[in-house]
Protein backbone atom coordinates (compact mmCIF):
# COMPACT_ATOMS: atom_id res chain seq x y z
CA UNK A 1 0.00 0.00 0.00
CA UNK A 2 1.35 3.12 -0.54
CA UNK A 3 1.85 6.05 2.05
CA UNK A 4 1.21 9.85 1.14
CA UNK A 5 2.94 11.68 -1.45
CA UNK A 6 6.62 12.64 -0.79
CA UNK A 7 7.58 16.54 -0.86
CA UNK A 8 9.71 17.47 -3.58
CA UNK A 9 13.55 16.84 -2.81
CA UNK A 10 14.97 20.81 -1.97
CA UNK A 11 17.40 19.89 -4.99
CA UNK A 12 15.38 19.61 -7.60
CA UNK A 13 13.19 22.84 -6.44
CA UNK A 14 16.47 24.34 -6.21
CA UNK A 15 17.42 23.70 -9.70
CA UNK A 16 14.48 24.30 -11.28
CA UNK A 17 15.09 27.81 -10.15
CA UNK A 18 18.40 28.04 -10.89
CA UNK A 19 17.19 27.61 -14.76
CA UNK A 20 14.32 29.80 -14.97
CA UNK A 21 16.75 32.52 -13.53
CA UNK A 22 18.68 31.98 -16.07
CA UNK A 23 16.36 32.04 -18.80
CA UNK A 24 15.02 35.44 -17.84
CA UNK A 25 18.38 36.85 -17.67
CA UNK A 26 19.54 35.47 -20.53
CA UNK A 27 15.94 37.24 -22.04
CA UNK A 28 16.50 40.56 -20.38
CA UNK A 29 20.08 40.47 -21.56
CA UNK A 30 19.15 40.03 -25.36
CA UNK A 31 16.60 42.77 -25.08
CA UNK A 32 19.25 44.84 -24.12
CA UNK A 33 21.65 44.19 -26.63
CA UNK A 34 18.55 44.60 -29.35
CA UNK A 35 17.90 48.03 -27.79
CA UNK A 36 21.74 49.31 -27.44
CA UNK A 37 21.83 48.23 -30.65
CA UNK A 38 19.52 50.70 -32.36
CA UNK A 39 21.53 53.62 -30.58
CA UNK A 40 25.01 52.58 -30.56
CA UNK A 41 24.79 51.04 -34.21
CA UNK A 42 24.57 54.02 -35.27
CA UNK A 43 27.18 55.90 -37.72
CA UNK A 44 28.16 58.99 -35.82
CA UNK A 45 31.61 60.83 -36.03
CA UNK A 46 33.19 61.13 -33.03
CA UNK A 47 33.55 64.59 -32.61
CA UNK A 48 31.46 67.13 -35.00
CA UNK A 49 31.41 70.64 -35.00
CA UNK A 50 28.66 73.08 -37.10
CA UNK A 51 29.60 77.00 -37.56
CA UNK A 52 27.49 79.03 -39.64
CA UNK A 53 29.30 81.61 -41.99
CA UNK A 54 28.01 85.32 -41.83
CA UNK A 55 26.52 86.32 -44.69
CA UNK A 56 28.41 87.32 -47.95
CA UNK A 57 26.41 90.95 -49.62
CA UNK A 58 27.47 91.42 -53.14
CA UNK A 59 28.41 88.87 -55.75
CA UNK A 60 30.84 86.46 -54.92
CA UNK A 61 32.30 82.90 -56.58
CA UNK A 62 30.76 80.09 -54.08
CA UNK A 63 33.81 77.65 -53.95
CA UNK A 64 34.27 75.65 -51.09
CA UNK A 65 37.09 73.19 -50.07
CA UNK A 66 36.50 69.33 -48.53
CA UNK A 67 39.05 67.66 -47.56
CA UNK A 68 39.56 64.22 -45.72
CA UNK A 69 37.72 61.08 -45.27
CA UNK A 70 38.42 57.65 -46.64
CA UNK A 71 40.45 57.32 -48.81
CA UNK A 72 42.11 59.76 -48.70
CA UNK A 73 45.54 61.47 -46.80
CA UNK A 74 43.35 62.50 -43.88
CA UNK A 75 41.77 59.46 -43.22
CA UNK A 76 40.22 60.49 -39.38
CA UNK A 77 39.50 63.95 -40.17
CA UNK A 78 36.53 65.70 -42.57
CA UNK A 79 36.74 69.13 -42.99
CA UNK A 80 34.24 71.80 -45.22
CA UNK A 81 35.22 75.69 -45.57
CA UNK A 82 32.39 77.81 -46.35
CA UNK A 83 30.03 74.71 -47.54
CA UNK A 84 26.89 74.62 -48.82
CA UNK A 85 23.84 72.51 -47.66
CA UNK A 86 24.02 71.56 -51.39
CA UNK A 87 27.62 70.40 -51.34
CA UNK A 88 26.92 68.53 -48.04
CA UNK A 89 23.99 66.31 -49.26
CA UNK A 90 26.11 65.55 -52.72
CA UNK A 91 28.61 64.15 -50.92
CA UNK A 92 26.66 62.36 -48.07
CA UNK A 93 24.42 60.63 -50.60
CA UNK A 94 27.20 60.66 -53.90
CA UNK A 95 24.82 62.15 -55.80
CA UNK A 96 25.46 63.45 -59.84
CA UNK A 97 23.32 67.44 -60.50
CA UNK A 98 20.63 65.17 -62.41
CA UNK A 99 19.86 63.33 -59.32
CA UNK A 100 19.00 67.05 -57.18
CA UNK A 101 17.58 68.97 -59.19
CA UNK A 102 16.07 70.74 -55.71
CA UNK A 103 19.35 72.21 -54.84
CA UNK A 104 19.54 75.78 -55.67
CA UNK A 105 17.79 76.95 -52.42
CA UNK A 106 20.62 75.21 -50.07
CA UNK A 107 23.70 77.33 -51.62
CA UNK A 108 23.21 80.35 -50.04
CA UNK A 109 24.38 79.48 -46.60
CA UNK A 110 27.54 78.54 -45.78
CA UNK A 111 29.22 76.24 -42.76
CA UNK A 112 32.59 75.39 -41.88
CA UNK A 113 32.27 71.65 -40.76
CA UNK A 114 34.87 69.53 -38.19
CA UNK A 115 33.94 66.11 -37.75
CA UNK A 116 36.54 63.45 -36.74
CA UNK A 117 36.26 59.93 -37.90
CA UNK A 118 36.00 56.94 -36.16
CA UNK A 119 39.28 54.95 -37.04
CA UNK A 120 39.13 51.95 -39.55
CA UNK A 121 35.72 53.24 -40.84
CA UNK A 122 34.60 52.98 -44.41
CA UNK A 123 33.53 55.41 -47.46
CA UNK A 124 29.79 53.90 -46.32
CA UNK A 125 29.65 54.13 -42.98
CA UNK A 126 31.64 57.88 -43.61
CA UNK A 127 28.69 58.27 -45.56
CA UNK A 128 25.86 57.23 -43.30
CA UNK A 129 27.25 59.54 -40.83
CA UNK A 130 26.84 62.55 -43.23
CA UNK A 131 23.55 61.31 -43.92
CA UNK A 132 23.04 61.40 -39.83
CA UNK A 133 25.03 64.81 -39.71
CA UNK A 134 22.43 66.30 -41.56
CA UNK A 135 19.48 64.24 -40.46
CA UNK A 136 20.70 65.27 -36.39
CA UNK A 137 21.84 69.17 -37.15
CA UNK A 138 19.82 70.13 -39.81
CA UNK A 139 16.41 68.50 -39.49
CA UNK A 140 16.88 66.20 -43.21
CA UNK A 141 14.16 64.29 -44.35
CA UNK A 142 14.41 62.77 -47.78
CA UNK A 143 13.19 60.14 -50.27
CA UNK A 144 13.99 59.00 -53.49
CA UNK A 145 11.99 58.96 -56.66
CA UNK A 146 12.02 57.55 -60.17
CA UNK A 147 12.12 59.69 -63.11
CA UNK A 148 12.38 59.37 -66.98
CA UNK A 149 15.16 61.55 -68.67
CA UNK A 150 17.51 61.67 -71.64
CA UNK A 151 20.93 60.21 -71.55
CA UNK A 152 24.17 59.44 -73.32
CA UNK A 153 26.46 56.60 -74.17
CA UNK A 154 30.03 57.81 -74.14
CA UNK A 155 31.91 55.59 -77.31
CA UNK A 156 34.99 55.30 -78.97
CA UNK A 157 34.85 57.93 -81.55
CA UNK A 158 35.58 56.73 -85.39
CA UNK A 159 39.24 57.72 -85.58
CA UNK A 160 39.95 55.59 -82.22
CA UNK A 161 40.94 57.19 -78.86
CA UNK A 162 43.17 59.85 -78.50
CA UNK A 163 44.11 58.87 -74.48
CA UNK A 164 47.44 58.71 -72.54
CA UNK A 165 48.07 56.44 -70.81
CA UNK A 166 48.34 57.38 -67.24
CA UNK A 167 52.43 57.02 -65.45
CA UNK A 168 51.35 58.11 -62.09
CA UNK A 169 49.86 61.00 -60.39
CA UNK A 170 50.24 64.60 -61.28
CA UNK A 171 49.41 67.89 -59.22
CA UNK A 172 46.89 70.42 -60.57
CA UNK A 173 47.56 74.22 -61.00
CA UNK A 174 48.65 75.30 -57.67
CA UNK A 175 45.57 77.59 -57.27
CA UNK A 176 43.51 74.63 -57.76
CA UNK A 177 45.36 72.45 -55.33
CA UNK A 178 42.85 73.42 -52.34
CA UNK A 179 39.88 71.57 -54.71
CA UNK A 180 41.47 68.60 -56.21
CA UNK A 181 40.16 65.81 -53.56
CA UNK A 182 43.83 64.50 -54.14
CA UNK A 183 45.62 61.05 -53.01
CA UNK A 184 48.06 58.69 -54.12
CA UNK A 185 46.46 57.01 -56.77
CA UNK A 186 43.61 59.55 -57.70
CA UNK A 187 43.76 63.17 -58.82
CA UNK A 188 40.26 65.12 -59.62
CA UNK A 189 41.02 68.67 -60.14
CA UNK A 190 37.16 69.61 -62.06
CA UNK A 191 36.46 71.97 -63.99
CA UNK A 192 38.11 75.22 -63.43
CA UNK A 193 36.37 78.54 -65.80
CA UNK A 194 37.94 81.17 -67.60
CA UNK A 195 34.95 83.06 -68.53
CA UNK A 196 33.46 81.37 -71.48
CA UNK A 197 35.99 78.55 -71.48
CA UNK A 198 36.81 75.77 -69.21
CA UNK A 199 39.85 73.20 -68.67
CA UNK A 200 39.51 69.76 -67.17
CA UNK A 201 42.70 68.13 -66.02
CA UNK A 202 42.87 65.17 -63.95
CA UNK A 203 45.26 61.58 -63.61
CA UNK A 204 44.66 58.01 -63.17
CA UNK A 205 40.91 58.47 -64.91
CA UNK A 206 39.05 55.37 -66.09
CA UNK A 207 36.63 56.34 -68.80
CA UNK A 208 33.88 55.91 -66.63
CA UNK A 209 35.25 58.93 -63.81
CA UNK A 210 35.59 61.03 -67.06
CA UNK A 211 32.02 59.88 -67.95
CA UNK A 212 30.62 61.23 -64.56
CA UNK A 213 32.59 64.49 -65.03
CA UNK A 214 30.81 64.75 -68.45
CA UNK A 215 27.52 63.95 -66.76
CA UNK A 216 27.96 66.53 -64.34
CA UNK A 217 28.40 69.01 -67.35
CA UNK A 218 25.42 68.45 -69.46
CA UNK A 219 22.85 67.92 -66.31
CA UNK A 220 21.98 64.31 -67.61
CA UNK A 221 23.60 60.20 -67.13
CA UNK A 222 26.37 59.71 -69.07
CA UNK A 223 27.26 55.95 -69.20
CA UNK A 224 30.99 54.53 -69.89
CA UNK A 225 30.41 52.30 -73.15
CA UNK A 226 33.89 52.65 -74.77
CA UNK A 227 35.36 49.36 -73.13
CA UNK A 228 38.67 51.14 -72.48
CA UNK A 229 40.41 49.16 -68.84
CA UNK A 230 43.02 51.79 -68.29
CA UNK A 231 44.03 54.69 -66.57
CA UNK A 232 44.75 57.75 -67.97
CA UNK A 233 46.05 61.53 -67.86
CA UNK A 234 43.12 64.04 -69.17
CA UNK A 235 43.22 67.32 -70.55
CA UNK A 236 40.32 68.82 -71.96
CA UNK A 237 39.26 72.32 -73.14
CA UNK A 238 36.27 73.25 -74.21
CA UNK A 239 33.89 77.11 -74.98
CA UNK A 240 30.31 77.53 -75.12
CA UNK A 241 27.51 77.32 -72.58
CA UNK A 242 28.84 74.39 -70.96
CA UNK A 243 31.93 75.95 -69.69
CA UNK A 244 29.76 79.35 -68.62
CA UNK A 245 27.43 76.84 -66.19
CA UNK A 246 29.78 74.40 -65.58
CA UNK A 247 30.94 73.42 -61.61
CA UNK A 248 33.75 72.45 -59.28
CA UNK A 249 34.43 68.91 -58.55
CA UNK A 250 35.33 68.63 -54.84
CA UNK A 251 36.93 65.14 -53.78
CA UNK A 252 34.95 63.37 -56.32
CA UNK A 253 31.70 65.71 -55.62
CA UNK A 254 30.06 68.65 -57.46
CA UNK A 255 30.27 71.28 -55.69
CA UNK A 256 27.42 73.72 -57.19
CA UNK A 257 28.60 76.15 -59.71
CA UNK A 258 25.41 78.51 -60.40
CA UNK A 259 22.87 77.91 -63.36
CA UNK A 260 24.23 74.33 -64.68
CA UNK A 261 23.10 73.62 -68.20
CA UNK A 262 19.91 71.10 -67.78
CA UNK A 263 19.46 70.41 -63.90
CA UNK A 264 16.59 72.10 -63.17
CA UNK A 265 14.38 70.00 -66.21
CA UNK A 266 16.91 67.13 -66.75
CA UNK A 267 17.88 68.29 -70.06
CA UNK A 268 18.50 71.67 -71.53
CA UNK A 269 20.60 72.08 -74.89
CA UNK A 270 22.61 68.89 -74.79
CA UNK A 271 23.99 70.16 -77.87
CA UNK A 272 26.42 72.62 -76.21
CA UNK A 273 26.05 75.46 -78.29
CA UNK A 274 28.89 77.83 -78.78
CA UNK A 275 28.38 81.03 -76.94
CA UNK A 276 32.23 81.49 -77.43
CA UNK A 277 33.71 80.90 -81.44
CA UNK A 278 37.18 81.14 -79.79
CA UNK A 279 36.95 77.04 -78.80
CA UNK A 280 35.17 74.21 -79.52
CA UNK A 281 32.13 73.15 -77.38
CA UNK A 282 32.46 70.59 -74.88
CA UNK A 283 30.70 67.57 -77.42
CA UNK A 284 33.32 68.87 -80.28
CA UNK A 285 35.94 68.80 -77.75
CA UNK A 286 35.80 65.60 -76.63
CA UNK A 287 36.09 63.94 -80.14
CA UNK A 288 39.00 66.46 -80.98
CA UNK A 289 40.78 66.45 -77.84
CA UNK A 290 40.37 62.41 -76.55
CA UNK A 291 38.95 60.19 -79.47
CA UNK A 292 35.73 59.78 -77.35
CA UNK A 293 32.16 61.07 -78.48
CA UNK A 294 28.22 60.79 -76.95
CA UNK A 295 25.78 59.44 -78.51
CA UNK A 296 22.04 59.65 -77.28
CA UNK A 297 21.12 56.50 -75.90
CA UNK A 298 17.39 55.81 -74.91
CA UNK A 299 15.53 57.49 -71.78
CA UNK A 300 16.66 56.20 -68.23
CA UNK A 301 14.97 56.32 -64.95
CA UNK A 302 16.85 58.14 -62.80
CA UNK A 303 17.56 58.47 -59.17
CA UNK A 304 16.23 61.54 -57.61
CA UNK A 305 17.08 63.12 -54.38
CA UNK A 306 13.83 65.20 -52.83
CA UNK A 307 13.92 67.48 -49.68
CA UNK A 308 11.17 66.72 -47.64
CA UNK A 309 11.82 68.77 -45.41
CA UNK A 310 14.96 70.62 -43.84
CA UNK A 311 16.57 73.60 -41.84
CA UNK A 312 18.77 76.47 -42.64
CA UNK A 313 20.31 76.77 -39.42
CA UNK A 314 21.57 73.69 -37.35
CA UNK A 315 21.49 72.70 -34.13
CA UNK A 316 23.94 73.91 -31.86
CA UNK A 317 27.23 72.23 -31.17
Amino acid sequence: MDGPPQPARPALVYSFLVRAIIRIALLAAALLVAAYGQTAGKAEFEVASVKTNAPQPGFHIAVDAVTGGPGTAEPGMFRCSKCSLATLIVKAFNLQPYQFPGRAPLTDNTYEILAKIPAGATVEEFSAMLQNLLKDRFGLIWHFQEKKMKAYHLVIAKEGPKLRESAGAFLPPAADQHRSGQSESHNHAGPVIFGASAIYRAANQTTADLARVLSDQIGLPVDDATGLPGKYDIFLRWSGAGAAHAGYHVDGAWSGGAGHAGHEGGGGDASGAATDSSGPTLFDALQQQLGLKLVPAEQVLARVFVIDRVAQRPTEN
